[in-house]
């Protein structure tokens, strides 16, 4: 592969450098096939080995919050934001995700200072975070 790389290097410096008189009579056709038989791999998609709520960034915050969230297989999800007092004040993710790492974003602007928990409940896993919004 890389010595084909080099002959269409090459070929192509010639062709734009030097005038077309200096490389062909009058007539002269120039024909290029170029065969790769080399498959360029496409860079594979992250998939998580275990479901995971990472640390909340940055903690505290004030307003925005970054929430990331591995999902290593299909499963329903919900991912909820509460009060100390345990209401249920924001819902993020609410559906069947496929695999792969998810980021979400709590704007937190309106509401008071204060302690929050993120929650994420994924098929049978569940975690909380603690997350502090100061103003």
């Amino acid at each position: 592969m890389l010595l084909l790389h080099k002959r269409i290097s090459l070929i192509l410096i010639l062709l734009v450098l030097l005038p077309g008189s200096l490389l062909f009579a009058d007539g002269d056709t120039l024909s290029i096939n170029i065969v790769i038989h080399d498959v360029v791999a496409v860079d594979e998609v992250f998939v998580p080995q275990e479901f995971a709520l990472h640390p909340p960034y940055p903690n505290p915050f004030n307003p925005d919050v970054n929430l990331v969230v591995d999902i290593p297989h299909s499963a329903l999800t919900r991912i909820s934001i509460f009060n100390m007092r345990g209401q249920e004040i924001a819902v993020l993710e609410n559906t069947e995700l496929s695999p792969g790492r998810y980021t979400y974003q709590w704007q937190g602007s309106s509401q008071p200072s204060g302690i929050y928990f993120v929650r994420i409940q994924a098929g049978r896993f569940e975690k909380s975070e603690k997350i502090s919004l100061l103003k």
